[in-house]
């Protein structure tokens, strides 16, 4: 019995000054104001020539000459599209990419070409 209260005294001993010795003072600090620090949108200042729209709509012309599945990606691999031609006619559509992407991959029946992107229309020729 007094070996029971013995360790239950130094464990609570130990628990005790565990917790009250840990205790920490925690200091709130508030940042400092700086006069570039705005106070709404309207104190934004964003440059004339920033691109505000993330997508883009592109105008896809493909030119088969052959039945097959089209791919229209990226060169990191990522499919934007992905169509079915028929030999001898033109497909069209319209396919929206990211506007960081400045060139894209078409591939049709085993033949693949990069198209640099300049403008909103890609016309591409399989013959």
């Amino acid at each position: 019995m007094k070996t029971t209260l013995t360790t239950l005294g130094i464990t609570l001993a130990v628990i005790l000054i565990t917790f009250t010795g840990c205790k920490k003072d925690l200091e709130v600090m508030e940042p400092s104001p700086s006069p570039a620090m705005t106070n709404g949108m309207a104190d934004i200042k964003v440059n004339a020539d920033f691109e505000w729209n993330t997508m883009k709509d592109l105008q896809l012309d493909i030119i088969s000459n052959a039945t097959a599945v089209l791919y229209v990606k990226s060169k990191t691999g990522v499919v934007y599209h992905k169509a079915m031609t028929n030999n001898g006619s033109t497909y069209q559509t319209t396919i929206t990419v990211p506007t960081y992407e400045k060139e894209l991959e078409v591939v049709l029946a085993g033949q693949s070409r990069l198209i640099p992107i300049t403008n909103d229309r890609i016309s591409v020729s399989f013959q």
